[in-house]
Protein backbone atom coordinates (compact mmCIF):
# COMPACT_ATOMS: atom_id res chain seq x y z
CA UNK A 1 0.00 0.00 0.00
CA UNK A 2 1.15 3.53 -0.69
CA UNK A 3 2.71 5.32 2.23
CA UNK A 4 3.48 2.15 4.15
CA UNK A 5 7.10 2.11 5.20
CA UNK A 6 8.80 -1.17 5.90
CA UNK A 7 8.90 -2.48 9.45
CA UNK A 8 11.62 -1.28 11.79
CA UNK A 9 12.80 -2.44 15.19
CA UNK A 10 12.39 -0.08 18.14
CA UNK A 11 13.95 -0.71 21.54
CA UNK A 12 12.53 0.88 24.67
CA UNK A 13 10.39 0.28 27.73
CA UNK A 14 6.84 -1.02 27.61
CA UNK A 15 4.78 1.37 29.76
CA UNK A 16 1.05 2.10 29.79
CA UNK A 17 0.05 5.42 28.20
CA UNK A 18 -1.15 7.07 31.45
CA UNK A 19 2.13 6.44 33.26
CA UNK A 20 4.25 7.25 30.21
CA UNK A 21 2.45 10.57 29.83
CA UNK A 22 2.83 11.48 33.50
CA UNK A 23 6.35 10.20 34.15
CA UNK A 24 8.26 10.07 30.83
CA UNK A 25 10.74 12.73 31.95
CA UNK A 26 11.55 11.17 35.34
CA UNK A 27 15.00 9.52 35.37
CA UNK A 28 14.75 5.78 36.02
CA UNK A 29 10.96 5.69 35.89
CA UNK A 30 10.65 3.40 32.86
CA UNK A 31 13.11 0.87 34.27
CA UNK A 32 11.19 0.65 37.55
CA UNK A 33 7.66 0.66 36.16
CA UNK A 34 6.20 -2.71 37.13
CA UNK A 35 3.86 -5.42 35.92
CA UNK A 36 1.19 -4.65 38.54
CA UNK A 37 0.87 -1.09 37.26
CA UNK A 38 0.77 -2.26 33.63
CA UNK A 39 -2.17 -4.50 34.59
CA UNK A 40 -4.26 -1.93 36.53
CA UNK A 41 -7.65 -1.26 34.92
CA UNK A 42 -6.99 2.41 34.23
CA UNK A 43 -3.62 1.54 32.70
CA UNK A 44 -5.05 -1.21 30.49
CA UNK A 45 -7.78 1.17 29.29
CA UNK A 46 -5.22 3.86 28.45
CA UNK A 47 -3.37 1.51 26.11
CA UNK A 48 0.35 0.90 25.92
CA UNK A 49 3.37 2.70 24.59
CA UNK A 50 7.07 2.34 24.05
CA UNK A 51 9.28 4.81 25.90
CA UNK A 52 12.37 5.23 23.73
CA UNK A 53 15.48 7.39 24.08
CA UNK A 54 15.10 11.11 24.82
CA UNK A 55 11.85 10.48 26.77
CA UNK A 56 9.98 10.08 23.49
CA UNK A 57 6.76 8.07 23.76
CA UNK A 58 5.33 6.05 20.87
CA UNK A 59 1.73 4.96 21.45
CA UNK A 60 0.67 1.54 20.20
CA UNK A 61 -2.15 1.08 17.71
CA UNK A 62 -5.28 -0.80 18.99
CA UNK A 63 -3.99 -4.19 17.81
CA UNK A 64 -0.62 -3.41 19.44
CA UNK A 65 -2.41 -2.70 22.73
CA UNK A 66 -4.00 -6.16 22.60
CA UNK A 67 -0.62 -7.75 21.84
CA UNK A 68 1.04 -5.80 24.65
CA UNK A 69 -1.57 -6.85 27.21
CA UNK A 70 -1.25 -10.53 26.22
CA UNK A 71 2.55 -10.21 26.30
CA UNK A 72 2.54 -8.66 29.79
CA UNK A 73 0.19 -11.34 31.15
CA UNK A 74 2.27 -14.13 29.62
CA UNK A 75 5.67 -12.82 30.73
CA UNK A 76 6.96 -13.55 34.22
CA UNK A 77 8.80 -10.26 34.73
CA UNK A 78 8.23 -7.62 37.39
CA UNK A 79 10.23 -4.56 36.32
CA UNK A 80 12.48 -3.25 33.55
CA UNK A 81 10.17 -4.14 30.69
CA UNK A 82 12.82 -3.44 28.05
CA UNK A 83 11.45 -4.72 24.79
CA UNK A 84 12.08 -4.77 21.07
CA UNK A 85 9.00 -3.86 19.05
CA UNK A 86 8.83 -4.49 15.32
CA UNK A 87 6.47 -2.24 13.44
CA UNK A 88 5.97 1.03 11.62
CA UNK A 89 5.65 4.57 12.99
CA UNK A 90 3.36 7.26 11.71
CA UNK A 91 3.47 10.44 13.76
CA UNK A 92 3.41 9.31 17.41
CA UNK A 93 1.67 5.98 16.71
CA UNK A 94 3.53 2.69 16.48
CA UNK A 95 1.73 0.01 14.47
CA UNK A 96 2.93 -3.13 16.24
CA UNK A 97 3.81 -6.33 14.41
CA UNK A 98 5.62 -8.05 17.26
CA UNK A 99 6.86 -7.50 20.82
CA UNK A 100 9.71 -9.39 22.50
CA UNK A 101 11.89 -8.90 25.54
CA UNK A 102 15.16 -7.22 24.63
CA UNK A 103 17.80 -9.98 24.84
CA UNK A 104 20.30 -7.33 25.98
CA UNK A 105 17.98 -5.99 28.68
CA UNK A 106 18.08 -7.14 32.30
Amino acid sequence: AAGQSSSQKFTGYLVDVVCAGNHATEPGYAENHDKNCNLMDVCIKSGYSLMVADQKVLKFDPKGNEQALAFIKATNKDKAWKVVVTGTVEGQTLTVKSIALDPGGR
